[in-house]
Order: structure tokens, then sequence, then C-alpha cells
């Protein structure tokens, strides 16, 4: 293959999205992430099992057909795979252990390549302290919430590659929320062994100084799992380990999570990151540019900070896409060419901005199924994202009342009644307004 293997996929993505439209390619491939690339196989990641069967189902052929002719290999395949990049277990006695999980670490996720400004100084500064002195009271548990792709992840791989580069002595677990609930099931699963096979998944976190989890917010709605790590939690605390999680929510906002894990949790330290500013965009830019080799005039950089802004992920994402196209295609990266393409990738604010699109960014946000928005259910965790999805269509398109409630197969009362209940949530709860503003300005770009 004579390009990058990343840039190719970075390049098929973009094609797919314009082939798909971006309702589907929102619903099942927005969140895909090369993982690697071995005898002709690229393997992509993706959040859940559900999309690995969907896609491989449905898009796999096609996806095969987009690689093939932009790598000009047409021997090249795809496998798709749910397993996080987010488990690692630092080193568990002198055995091999160490280096068990090592490769989901990412070798860029430290402290010395994470770009600070207002938006998330506080959350550096503490992140930083606690890979530095473990179990200080104060910040301990230390509790990391933002939107999406604005670095909580980043920051909690910087404590662990700290932790493992600078206290060689210590040792770490750090896991997503998913998977700490896949390994708990399957420790669960009815076996002669059975007994063993609990204690040795409780022994995997009884014995770490550091315990890291990412995505805690998904542990709702999971009484047992929620129940084990809350004796888990207690266990390390007391014994004065170092707990870390991160959220895409304050904790008094994680309902239905137990209301003694919310008191834990808001113990420590809770500290947030924001959206990045112009400032902060411009040096994210810079950095990511220096690492794929490209030079940009200073009038399109700046473009680029002015244009996307929701989050560092997006940023990111928009480079990788340049280097793909300069690369591959020989793209000329001019003002008027980086818009063209820029504008593409973000989509207009027509196109972006409908029923699909808005309850896709809303589920997104909330971590549902966007599907679920459009149920009957009425459980909390969905009946709010359903509410602001009615509200945001309300503030954000020309849709009347009536239109919004055929979407959602509700009358138009219902659909007021939620506008009514956002607006008053939004009064009365500032953590809740910074949501609603972060997802409103998702939207817009």
């Amino acid at each position: 293959m004579l390009f990058l293997p990343e840039d190719v996929f970075d390049l098929c993505l973009d094609r797919a999205k314009k082939l798909m439209g971006s309702e589907k390619y929102n619903s099942w491939l927005s969140n895909a992430c090369f993982r690697s690339f071995n005898d002709g196989v690229f393997t992509i990641g993706l959040d859940s099992e559900i999309r690995v069967n969907f896609v491989t189902h449905n898009y796999k052929t096609n996806l095969e057909e987009l690689l093939r002719e932009v790598s000009g290999d047409p021997e090249v395949s795809v496998v798709f795979t749910h397993l996080p990049e987010t488990l690692s277990l630092g080193k568990v006695s002198n055995s091999s252990r160490h280096e068990l999980f090592s490769n989901f670490l990412k070798s860029g996720y430290v402290f010395d390549r994470f770009i600070q400004g207002p938006n998330n100084r506080l959350a550096f500064a503490t992140a930083y302290s606690v890979a530095c002195e473990m179990g200080h009271s104060s910040s301990n548990p230390l509790f990391i919430y933002g939107g999406v792709g604005l670095g909580k992840t980043h920051l909690i791989q910087a404590i662990a590659h700290h932790v493992k580069t600078h206290h060689p002595n210590k040792t770490f677990c750090y896991i997503s929320s998913e998977e700490f609930l896949t390994m708990f099931l399957r420790a669960m699963i009815p076996n002669k062994n059975n007994f063993m096979e609990m204690e040795n998944f409780k022994d995997k976190f009884r014995n770490s100084h550091y315990l890291i989890m990412d995505d805690v917010q998904f542990l709702s709605n999971k009484e047992t799992t929620q129940d084990l790590f809350f004796h888990l939690f207690n266990d390390l605390y007391l014994r004065g380990r170092q707990i870390i999680v991160t959220s895409d929510r304050p904790p008094h906002e994680l309902e239905p999570l137990a209301e003694r894990l919310i008191s834990r949790f808001q113990s420590g330290m809770v500290v947030d990151i924001k959206p990045p500013m112009l400032e902060t965009r411009l040096a994210i830019l810079n950095q990511k540019l220096r690492d794929e080799n490209i030079h940009l005039d200073n009038d399109v950089v700046f473009y680029l900070a002015e244009t996307v802004k929701s989050n560092v992920r997006q940023l990111e994402g928009a480079v990788n896409l340049l280097a793909a196209n300069i690369r591959i295609q020989n793209f000329v990266p001019t003002i008027d060419n980086v818009r063209s393409i820029i504008t593409e990738y973000l989509g207009s604010s027509s196109r972006r901005l409908n029923p699909s699109s808005i309850t896709s960014i809303v589920g997104e946000y909330f971590g549902i199924n966007p599907n679920a928005l459009k149920g009957k259910k009425r459980k909390r965790e969905i009946l709010i994202p359903r509410q602001v999805s009615m509200f945001l269509l309300r503030d954000l398109t020309n849709l009347s009342l009536e239109e919004i409630g055929d979407f959602f197969d509700r009358d138009h009362s219902t659909v007021l009644n939620a506008i009514k209940r956002v607006n008053c949530m939004i009064s009365e709860d500032s953590f809740f307004k910074r949501k609603i503003l972060d997802i409103r300005e998702s939207l817009l770009g």
C-alpha cells in the first residue's frame, strides 16, 4: 500500500458519508475508528456489538469496495470489533501482566501533549496532581466530566502513562465502564469455578493503586454492577488508593445511578472540561498539523479554528481528512479548497438541522440510541433526551409543533409540554443549561 492505512481509512469514511447520507452515517459509522492494518486487513473499532453486527451485515461489502478504490489494492478487506481501546492493567506483582493490556493506551495521550486553555486548566492540574500523588483526600475520587471529544480520555490516559513511567512500583487498572460490565457478566456465567471467576475479577481491581474508569454514566440502570462497583470503590478508598472516573455529565445528573455512588463521586474533586476557545483550538490545530507534517497558510489555520469549534475530536478529524486528501489526491490546501472540503465535512446548517440529525447528536450526548427517542418508553434516561430533542427542533428549525410531534409519534401538546419542561430545567439547573448550550453549539458547528 502506497499510503498510510490511517489516511486511506479517513478518506474512505469521508466518501462513505457522502454515499450513505448524514443520517445513516451518524447512526452507524460516525464513531468508527482505525485500529490496525495487518496482512491486508483493516481492523475498525465500533463502540458496541450492535453496531458491529449491523455494519458487518449491511455495509461491509461497500466499505471494502471503497477501501480497495482508495488504496489501489484489490485484495484488502475489513473486519469490525467492539473491543474497547480503554482497557489497561498496569503492573500487578512481578509477572508479565505489566504489559498485558498496554496496547490499549494511546501513546500520544500524555500530559506533555495536552493543550491547556481556560476550558480545561483546572482539570489538567488536578489530573497531574493525582498522577504524582496517589490518594490525596481532597482529590479522591477525581471526577472529570464534559461533552464528547473534549479531552477527558486524554487526561485519564495521561495519568496511566505517568504512573507507568514514573511510579513503576504502583499498579493501575484503566477500563471503560462498558468493559467493566462485560467482564463482570462473564464472571457471573454459571460454571463449576464460578466463585473463583468472580474472585479473580474482583482481584483485578483490589490490587490496583489507581482505578481509572472511563464513561461511568453507562453503569446507570445496572443495579448489580453498581453494587459491586460501590464495594470496590469503598475498599480502594479506605486503603488510600486513587479513584478516577469520567462522565459526560456531573454526578448529580447521573440518575438513575444509585444515590450512594453519586454521593461518593461528589465527596472528592469534581472538575469539568468545556469546549475549547479560539486560542486553544489554534494551539491544538498547530500541534496536530506538526504531527502530520502539514504546512497551511495562517489564514487557512485560522479558518479551521473559527469553523471547527465544537470539540477537539472534530478538530482532529478535520486535520486527518485534509491529510488524507493531501497525501492521496494531491489536494492543494488553499483557503477555497479547504473551505469546500470542511463545509462538506461539517455539513451545512440546513442539512444538519433536521429531526434525524438533531436526535442523533442528542442521543450521542446522553449516551442513548437515537431510535429509542422515538419509542414509547418514558424512563427518565430516555424521556429527558426526547424532550431536549423536541426543544432543540423547535428552537433551531422552522418545524411546527405538529410536525415535531409527527416525527416522535406524539401530539402537539406533548411537544409543547416538553419545551416548557426543558425551559424550566434550564432556568433551575446551571449544569443542565450548559449541556443544552454544548449540544446547541455542536449542532450549529
